[in-house]
Parts: structure tokens; C-alpha cells; sequence
């Protein structure tokens, strides 16, 4: 067997055969390359291998082997095997949603992929927090992809005894910010002057504020979800964000105007808000779709469509609405969350009463009275 290149062996099989392994001295596996010498799949194959490639085969290999023996996972590739495995049977017990694990999947998989071979043990904090530098631009999002990478390794911690833990120390950065802006009056008055009654522009904004739906909530109303309660008709949902913590369906009542425009939607129609195309709005899609309808009515650009269901939130609260009352309108599941907006309207019947109490508008005549 003749070595002809640093790591290629070049062998005449018993058959008379030639053929090509590759071999890194002095006990690397030696690996067989199809083709000849020159040829462009050859030299492709011949040059992965020589960078590296022949290692990381060699622990693809080995997980392969220890997940048929149900060993631990080793490297970052085989707890992605036995993770992603985990977060499946988790959607379809309920106790994980969909979305948060497709959220969670963008992290993992990235990370997966740039780290794959590198053993878990090796894995230390500060290598784990300039992965996340590299991926974030802003706070925010650096807490975004925390998340995924935290939840993965608590999964090592439990189920695989996986010690130190390297993303347990790892804190969120704090973030100060009051969140989506609200829609104001003016606001909104500008918005129904532009979008009159029969658009699906009026009636998304009818329904966002009398039902205040979350986005991924609004765009899977339909007849479904309209019901009789004693004499008054109602829209019923279980919000997406809740379903598989509390499962409390939200039961708002509706006014005659919004019922008679949701009375003239066609009956084949599955959801009250559809598509130019005839489909049914994905949440992103609807997002889209009102910030166009935003900016046709001349409504400040900073404001979305969740700003909107801070607003009702607000108002509710404004017109003494309890936080227990705010919260199961809002399909809140904690009234930490109904918090955000009793507190910001305590500021303002606050504010508005400190203004009053002020006598230095006095001045402005240019003599105290």
C-alpha cells in the first residue's frame, strides 16, 4: 500500500482493483474516497477530510453509536438528538406550544450547527455569552436567543446529569422599556376616518378593540367563536398564549354594531378577517397588513397592532375597571401582567389631579392673586 499524498493511500484490493483511502498518520481511520485522483468530487471530498473532516465523522460516528446504546450525549450534536426528541413529545403533551418551540429551534439549531462536535464538558460560560455577542445586536435580542440556550442545557442538567451546567450562571440583561406604545385617542379617530364600515380594516380594528385579542389570537376568529350567553352574544377564545398553561377561554361580549358586521361575512369563510387571496392572516401577515392600514389613515408609525390592546387595557383601568376584571378581559394569566396597565393609568388620573394642585400658572398673568 502506497502513500502518494500526505494523507492518501493509494491500495490494490485482491481483486486487482485500485482504489484511494484517506489515512491521517499515525492511527486515524482510514477513510475510502470514490473516484480518481484530479477528479472534482475527489479533491472536494479528499480536502474536507483533510481539514477536518475525518474528525468530525469520526464523532458523528461515535454518537450514532452511543445513542443505539442509550449512552449520555458527549458533544453538543448528540444532546441535539436527544433535546429536539424531548421538545416534540413537550408540544404534544400540551405543556410546550408550537411557536416557542419553533422560536426556540432558530437558537438551538444555529448553535447546533456552528458546534456540533465540541464536547459538552469543554463548554464554558464566557464561551456561551460571545456566542450570544456575536448573534445579538441589542439587549433584547441577546435575551431572545438566552432563552433557547438556557432551556437546552437545563435539559442536559436534568435528564443527563450534564455538570457544571455552563448557561446556569448566565443572567438576562436588564432592559428598560415601556414596551408597545399605545394608540391614542386621536389615534384612532384619524384610522376610522380613513377605514370605513365593510373594510376588513374596520372591522379588525372593531374587534381589536372591543375583544382585544392578541394578533395570533384575532386571525383564527371566526363564526366558531361567536356564542349566546343568557341574551347577549359573545366572542369566545382561548388565547394561544395560555392554552397550554391555564386553557382559560376569554368571553367577551359584543356590541350590535360588531355583530352585525360580523353577521354579513360570507358563511364558507372560516375566520372573520381573510386575504385579498381568500385565506385566512398568518399573525406576522396581519401585522403587516394594519401597520399598511396605519400609515393609509396617517396614524404615527411608532404604534402597532399590539399598542392597541395596551390601550384598551388602559382605558378599562381609567374607567376604574379592576385588575381582576382588566385580567380575565384580557385573558391575562397573572395580574403581574394586568399591572402594566393599572399602573400606567394611575399616572395618569395622578398626573391629572397633581396638575391641579399646581398654583404656579398664576404667575402668568405676571401677579400672584
Amino acid at each position: 500500500m502506497a502513500r502518494i499524498r500526505e494523507f492518501l493511500l493509494q491500495e490494490v484490493t485482491r481483486h486487482g482493483k485500485t482504489r484511494y483511502l484517506f489515512h491521517r498518520r499515525p492511527d486515524g481511520r482510514r477513510i475510502t474516497i470514490k473516484g480518481l485522483p484530479g477528479e472534482a468530487d475527489f479533491e472536494a471530498r479528499y480536502n474536507w477530510l483533510a481539514n477536518g473532516g475525518d474528525h468530525r465523522e469520526a464523532l458523528k460516528a461515535a454518537s450514532n453509536d452511543r445513542r443505539r446504546r442509550g449512552f449520555a450525549p458527549v458533544t453538543v450534536a448528540d444532546l441535539s438528538d436527544h433535546y429536539f426528541r424531548f421538545v416534540d413529545k413537550e408540544v404534544e403533551r400540551r405543556s410546550f406550544s408550537q411557536y416557542t418551540a419553533q422560536h426556540y429551534a432558530r437558537f438551538t439549531n444555529k448553535f447546533v450547527q456552528g458546534f456540533g462536535p465540541v464536547p459538552l464538558a469543554s463548554i464554558q460560560p464566557h464561551q456561551l455569552e460571545r456566542i450570544l455577542d456575536d448573534w445579538s445586536g441589542t439587549d433584547n435580542a441577546w435575551n431572545n436567543a438566552l432563552r433557547p440556550i438556557k432551556h437546552m442545557f437545563r435539559y442536559a442538567e436534568k435528564q443527563w446529569g450534564l455538570r457544571p451546567n455552563p448557561a446556569k450562571e448566565i443572567e438576562k440583561r436588564k432592559v428598560v422599556t415601556q414596551g408597545f406604545e399605545p394608540w391614542e385617542d386621536r389615534d384612532i379617530e384619524a384610522y376610522f376616518k380613513t377605514h370605513m364600515p365593510g373594510s376588513n380594516a374596520h372591522l379588525a380594528m372593531r374587534l381589536l378593540l372591543e375583544a382585544a385579542p392578541r394578533r395570533a389570537d384575532l386571525v383564527k376568529l371566526g363564526p366558531q367563536n361567536l356564542i349566546q350567553v343568557d341574551d347577549k352574544m359573545c366572542l369566545r377564545f382561548t388565547p394561544q398564549k395560555t392554552q397550554n398553561k391555564s386553557a382559560i377561554p376569554v368571553t367577551i361580549p359584543i356590541s350590535d354594531d360588531l355583530l352585525a358586521d360580523l353577521k354579513g361575512i360570507p358563511s364558507e369563510q372560516d375566520t372573520f378577517l381573510i386575504t385579498s387571496f381568500g385565506h385566512s392572516f398568518t399573525a406576522a401577515g396581519f401585522g403587516n397588513k394594519l401597520a399598511q392600514w396605519r400609515d393609509e389613515a396617517g396614524v404615527r408609525p411608532t404604534v402597532a397592532t399590539h399598542g392597541i390592546r395596551k390601550s384598551v387595557g388602559i382605558n378599562m383601568a381609567e374607567n376604574d375597571a379592576t385588575p381582576y376584571e382588566i385580567m380575565a378581559a384580557l385573558g391575562h394569566s397573572s395580574p403581574k401582567v394586568t399591572k402594566v396597565y393599572t399602573e400606567a393609568a394611575d399616572r395618569r388620573k395622578l398626573a391629572a389631579k397633581a396638575t391641579t394642585k399646581s398654583t404656579l400658572t398664576r404667575l402668568v398673568s405676571g401677579h400672584e392673586e
